[in-house]
């Protein structure tokens, strides 16, 4: 998995990156195939923006986030991440099941 970080009127330190790395292998499980990750952190003022994308195999999952705490931002849009690719998952699992996916109901909270 291969991980880049940018960071936009910001220095991405060891710690924001050994922090996103922890959450984004807990996701491994879900996504198959992950090409790369793309996280982009930027301060504007107060603002601190995260941005994470992930490219698989099958499909691109996009996430954000913004506030005042860079570590805030970041987890936020991991879990944002997260949800999605629990989603996927679910419809994947689905779509080999032969379930329609329309009746599919996925809780967040899973």
């Amino acid at each position: 998995m291969k991980v880049i970080f940018t960071g936009r009127h910001v220095e991405v330190s060891d710690a924001l990156k050994g922090f996103a790395q922890e959450r984004l292998e807990k996701m491994t499980p879900y996504l198959d195939d992950i090409i790369d990750i793309h996280v982009i952190l930027g301060v504007e003022k107060h603002r601190h923006q995260a941005e994470v994308s992930v490219k698989t195999r099958s499909s691109d999952f996009l996430a954000s986030a913004e506030t005042d705490d860079m570590y805030a931002s970041l987890s936020q849009a991991l879990d944002k991440l997260e949800a999605q690719a629990h989603k996927h998952a679910g419809k994947q699992q689905a779509a080999n099941k032969g379930i329609d996916k329309e009746k599919v109901v996925l809780s967040p909270a899973e």
